[in-house]
C-alpha cells in the first residue's frame, strides 16, 4: 500500500511538499509550488529523478484545493503506474495558477514572463532543492486547456530546457492561435528533438478543429505517432478535471513509460 500523508480533510498518496508564495519578475502574483516525490525518494539518497512540471498545480493532488472539488489524482495515478512498473519514477512539480492565468498561459507578455519564471526561477529552485536530473532529456511539462497551450509553447520554443510536453484539451480556438500555427509552419530548421502528447474530448467541440490542425501540422513537420508524437481523441470526454484525471495515464506512460 502507498504511504498516505494527510492534509486537512483529504489524503494525498505519497509525500507532497509545499513552497508558498514563489515570485517572478514581470508577474503580479506569487504562487505555490506543490512537489510530489516518488516512492523511492526517501529510501535511496543518491538516486536522481526526472521532473515533470505541471500547470494548475492546485488541481493535481488535493480535491480540497481543486476546481469544483475534483483533482487530477496525479498522485494516485503516478504512484500506481510506478508500482506496476509501467513508468519511471519521477518528481512532479505542480505550479499553482493565479488570477492572471489566462494571460500567463498564453502567447502574451505575461505568458512570456511566466515562461521565464518557470525556466529561470522555478526549475533552478527545484534542481537545487531536490535530487533531480536537470538535463533537458529528463525535464517535461504538462497542462490542460490554456495550461496545455503554454506547455506546448514551452517545449516548442525552449527545446534546450524541455524535451517533452503533455497537452490535454489544448485551448486552440482563438484568432491568436493562427499565429502559433504559422510559426510552426514556417519553422525552417530540422525537426526539434522533442516529444509531444496531444488529446481532446469529443464533447469539446470548440477545441477539436485546433487539435486536428495541430496534429496534422506536426505530422507534416516529420513527427511520427508513437515515436515523438502521440494523440488521442477521447470520444465521450468533456472539458474538466475528471476527464483529465481519467486519461492522465496516457501522457505519463508516453513520456515516462518503461
Amino acid at each position: 500500500m502507498a504511504k498516505r500523508k494527510t492534509r486537512g480533510r483529504t489524503e494525498v498518496v505519497g509525500v507532497v511538499q509545499y513552497h508558498h508564495g514563489v515570485v517572478g519578475e514581470g508577474l503580479q502574483y506569487g504562487r505555490d509550488l506543490i512537489v510530489w516525490l516518488p516512492p523511492s525518494y526517501g529510501k535511496n539518497r543518491r538516486r536522481r529523478y526526472p521532473v515533470l512540471y505541471m500547470q494548475d498545480g492546485q488541481n493535481l493532488f488535493d480535491p480540497a484545493t481543486s476546481f469544483l472539488g475534483y483533482d487530477w489524482q496525479a498522485d494516485e495515478t503516478a504512484d500506481a503506474l510506478i508500482r506496476q512498473k509501467k513508468m519511471k519514477e519521477i518528481i512532479v512539480v505542480g505550479i499553482s495558477s493565479t488570477p492572471d492565468r489566462l494571460s500567463e498561459y498564453s502567447d502574451a507578455p505575461l505568458g512570456r514572463s511566466y515562461a521565464r519564471f518557470l525556466i529561470s526561477v522555478v526549475k533552478p529552485f527545484i534542481d537545487a532543492t531536490y535530487r533531480t536530473k536537470p538535463d533537458r532529456k529528463s525535464t517535461a511539462v504538462m497542462g490542460s486547456s490554456m495550461g496545455g497551450l503554454i506547455s506546448f509553447l514551452l517545449v516548442w520554443r525552449y527545446p534546450e530546457v524541455f524535451s517533452q510536453a503533455g497537452c490535454l484539451s489544448t485551448a486552440l480556438a482563438r484568432d491568436e492561435d493562427r499565429q502559433l500555427f504559422e510559426e510552426i509552419k514556417v519553422y525552417p530548421g530540422p525537426r526539434k528533438r522533442v516529444r509531444i502528447y496531444l488529446d481532446v474530448g469529443g464533447r469539446e467541440p470548440a477545441l477539436i478543429p485546433g487539435y486536428r490542425a495541430l496534429v496534422a501540422l506536426l505530422r507534416k513537420k516529420g513527427y511520427t505517432k508513437g515515436r515523438d508524437l502521440e494523440c488521442f481523441f477521447d470520444r465521450g470526454a468533456v472539458h474538466n478535471e475528471w476527464a483529465w484525471a481519467n486519461r492522465l495515464w496516457r501522457p505519463l506512460t508516453f513520456m515516462f513509460g518503461r
